[in-house]
């Protein structure tokens, strides 16, 4: 007589006599095995009461004793009044009443269903409410997940940290916070080693609200807010003394107040000769290059042209921002420095301030306002310098002002707002006035701290 191959079920053999008898213990152990569900897989010895066709699963340590001595891991059935051992065969699986839970033989013991489901490794899609995608290869659709630290009475350390990580300085690492799939707020590592609060308005564009740098800690904001009247809280960053570092205009040679004049001589790319050493009226290099642009105007085209001085080369030359500007220029055209009064009234001088941002701050942003120091030299009385954020009557505020003697020098310290964004940068625009009855020869406008 022949078993089978994998329940070993015992066969009928060909004019067996008693049939029957083998075909009973073949259902005996179908009835077992088929279905499996035993009551325990704890115990190591036989319960006192058993009854008919329950089952166990024997632990094998420690050894079992009593009649299920030796049977360690087999699947222990109490039939007829004594008991059966099955020995399992890899990928039996049973059912353990007492614990809820399935089991499963893998040749060398029994596993729970849950230890193997609690290993999952390699999973190349994960989609929970939802289908995860290859752009999505983890995708959940919830609407509340928890997360919470494994205590120490359970084996953990009681913290909870999540470790990101990208793989070079120049990649991003990121939480990105979206409206219906669309970009709204983003912080990490974007694109760089610094931390970066950015926002949007649209998902395209995105405007860093905070970055804090990697080395120093130092927090680089767009400003705040008041929250109870909107209105920006500003800082003053103040800036550090010396001529040729915050000098924002300075003439030192005596002469009247603008619009001062000149004739052009000759253009060459960048470079505007004259036909008189007065550049120095227009434009002092020791002290205004790498601080401050001024504007100028060409008077002789309809309408006025303007361009934005840099430096001062020689005594009858001056260097300006863009030769494109004056492509079209030519000798015999007369200069000045002061805005037509269709332009700006009151003849003020426009000044940029971006290449001193540059300078002390490495960067360029639209000041709120600036602080100044004024002064003025061999001036009559009441002549002064003023500023204003537009140009326009009524907006200027004094600088600098003679009292009461000639010839001594008039000082002050000031606060303006800036309002008028610069055409060339993006900082923007100081508007300074002269108003001189003769001459003066010092003039002088110096940075003491910026509004931001």
């Amino acid at each position: 007589m022949t078993d089978t191959a994998n329940l070993g079920l015992p066969t009928i053999d060909a004019g067996q006599a008693q049939k029957h008898v083998t075909h009973n213990e073949a259902l005996r152990i179908i009835d077992t095995l088929v279905q499996l569900a035993v009551i325990d897989r704890d115990l190591n010895a036989p319960p006192p009461s058993p009854g008919e066709g329950e089952r166990w699963i024997v632990q094998a340590s420690p050894s079992p004793t009593g009649a299920w001595a030796g049977h360690g891991d087999q699947i222990a059935a109490w039939q007829d009044g004594g008991w059966q051992f099955y020995a399992p065969k890899p990928g039996f699986l049973a059912y353990v009443a007492d614990e809820g839970t399935i089991c499963f033989w893998n040749g060398a013991a029994w596993a729970s269903v849950d230890s193997a489901v609690s290993a999952l490794q390699n999973l190349a899609l994960l989609g929970v409410g939802t289908t995860a995608d290859a752009t999505n290869p983890f995708a959940a659709k919830l609407n509340n997940a928890l997360w919470t630290a494994k205590t120490v009475a359970e084996g953990g350390d009681g913290n909870l940290r999540y470790k990101l990580s990208k793989e070079s300085a120049a990649k991003t690492l990121s939480l990105l916070f979206q409206d219906n799939y669309s970009g709204r707020a983003e912080i990490g590592l974007t694109g760089d080693d610094d931390f970066h609060c950015k926002v949007s308005q649209d998902g395209s564009s995105w405007t860093d609200a905070l970055v804090i740098d990697r080395t120093t800690g130092l927090a680089k904001t767009q400003g705040l807010v008041h929250a109870a009247s909107n209105a920006r809280a500003n800082t003053l960053i103040f800036t550090p003394g010396g001529d040729g570092t915050v000098s924002l205009y300075r003439i030192d040679a005596s002469c009247g107040q603008n619009p001062r004049s000149a004739t052009i001589d000759s253009v060459s790319g960048d470079i505007l000769t004259l036909n008189a050493a007065v550049a120095n009226t227009f434009f002092t290099d020791s002290f205004m290059k790498n601080v401050s642009y001024l504007r100028i105007w060409n008077t002789s085209k309809t309408p006025a042209q303007s361009v934005w001085v840099k430096a001062q080369p020689a005594a009858d030359q001056l260097q300006v921002v863009s030769a494109a500007a004056i492509a079209g220029w030519s000798n015999g055209e007369v200069i000045q420095a002061g805005d037509p009064t269709d332009v700006t009234p009151n003849r003020v001088i426009a000044l940029d301030i971006s290449p001193m941002m540059q300078t002390l701050f490495g960067a360029v942003f639209r000041q709120s306002g600036i602080m100044v120091k004024g002064s003025m030299g061999s001036a009559t009385v009441l002549d002064s310098i003023g500023l204003s954020p537009s140009g326009v009557t009524g907006s200027f505020v004094a600088a600098c002002t003679i009292y009461d003697t000639i010839g001594v020098n008039g000082h002050g310290t000031t606060m303006i707002p800036c309002t008028q964004a610069s055409p060339i940068s993006t900082s923007n625009l100081v508007f300074l006035r002269e108003v001189i009855a003769t001459t003066a020869t010092t003039r002088l406008i110096s940075s003491a701290a910026l509004l931001v």
